[in-house]
């Protein structure tokens, strides 16, 4: 009797791992990362410091930002990389400042879908303010 439910207590302990193992995998391999270029237009804001872009997932309401990495010289434009679910539906937004690094403005960018393929764990994705549509 003893032997049986050690027996029994191991396999359910093995089902759980494998079941933990499984959700992770699946919940991870949806995961895509996103990075690019996004630039505040010098011609809409003058001077503009680029802070943050963040996605805001509108399924979830969950938020991902990344600050950027600047090229040599400049602050209107930058670099950026996040993880986001494919499939999944994002609001864009862009926080930068003017003169007052202190002083941040947060504007809408545009609504963008994750649209990977099969397999696919990187695309490349360009931001601008304001969105030419």
């Amino acid at each position: 009797m003893r032997k049986a439910v050690v027996v029994v207590a191991a396999l359910l302990i093995l089902f759980i791992s494998l079941g933990a193992v499984v959700i992770d995998l699946y919940l991870s391999k949806d995961n895509v990362t996103v990075s690019g270029e996004a630039l505040v237009s010098g011609a809409v804001v003058l001077a503009a410091t680029l802070q943050t872009i963040e996605f805001t997932d509108t399924q979830t309401g969950t938020t991902t930002s990344s600050h950027f990495t600047f090229a040599p010289q400049t602050t209107n434009v930058g670099n950026y990389s996040v993880i986001l679910k494919n499939g999944h539906t994002y609001n864009v937004y862009i926080s930068f400042s003017v003169f007052n690094p202190d002083n941040n403005e947060t504007q809408f960018i545009t609504t963008f879908t994750v649209n990977a393929a099969a397999g696919q764990k990187e695309i490349t994705k360009d931001f601008m303010y304001p969105n030419p549509q």
